[in-house]
This record gives C-alpha cells, structure tokens and sequence, in this order.
C-alpha cells in the first residue's frame, strides 16, 4: 500500500511540473499572477529601461498626464508632465551615466512596489559617484504610471 501510495504522489508531481498551463499561471513563489499585475510591471520594466537609456521621451510616455510623485507618506512633491520633464530631462542631460535596478518587486493589481538601487555617474561614465537604495511605488492605470511614492 506504502508503494502505491508513493507512486501517486511522484506520479501526480511528474505530471503538475511537467504541465506548461500549470508553468504560465504560477510563479515561483506559488503565486498566481494576474494579467493586471502583469501589464504594471511591464510598464515599470519599460520605465526603467528609459531611465536607464536617459530616453525622455520614452519615459515621458509612460507617465499619465496628471501624474503625482509623493515622498512617503503624504508629501506631495510635484504634479505633472511639465515638472517631471524639468526634474528628469536635466537629470538626464547632466549625468554620463544612470543605472537602476529592481531588487526585489511585489505587484498587487495595478501596484508595483519596487526595491531598487541606483548608481549615478557625473563625470565619466566608468565611474559610480552615487550609488544609493530605495523602495518606490508605482499605481498604474490604464498602461500609464499614475501616481508614484518614494520611501527613503
């Protein structure tokens, strides 16, 4: 009875890991990720992959119109395109080099909560003259970045 037992499980294991519908619908945490919370992190993806370029444009069109930044928990920082391209468009003209990474990411819905780091080149691009660590949300609606919170 003990075998029988046995070859169940390591039957009905065989064919769970070896199933690619099973593959697709769970991560590897064990969980289920939905279509939403796909599409936000791949808009977060894109975001950093402009940053990373110093694309402004590119990053420019990931952002809603009205799009707030905040500083945990309420600060509101700025509101808007025209100041996000004033704050970012001469960050990205000043730096040689900029360089951001998600350490660890945590979609629920339409949020995603990015741990990151980043490095900052100022006057050669081999050189890391800042490197700093950070957590920073991001609401996505309607394939557009909304609303972002920075935690420092």
């Amino acid at each position: 009875m003990k075998y029988i037992i046995l070859l169940f499980v390591l039957f009905t294991s065989f064919v769970c890991s070896a199933n690619p519908a099973l593959e697709n619908a769970v991560n590897p945490t064990g969980v289920v990720t939905t279509e939403q919370e796909r599409l936000a992190s791949q808009v977060v993806d894109e975001l950093i992959l402009a940053y990373n370029n110093r694309d402004i444009e590119a990053f420019l069109s990931l952002y809603a119109e009205d799009v707030e930044f905040y500083m945990y928990p309420q600060t509101l920082m700025f509101t808007g395109k025209k100041k996000l391209i004033e704050r970012y468009g001469l960050m990205f003209k000043k730096t040689k080099c900029l360089k951001s990474t998600s350490l660890k990411r945590i979609t629920h819905g339409n949020i995603v909560i990015d741990h990151e780091s980043s490095q900052v080149c100022f006057k050669d691009k081999n050189t890391v003259d800042k490197y700093s660590e950070f957590v920073t949300s991001y609401q996505i609606d309607g394939g557009k970045i909304r609303k972002v919170v920075f935690f420092r």
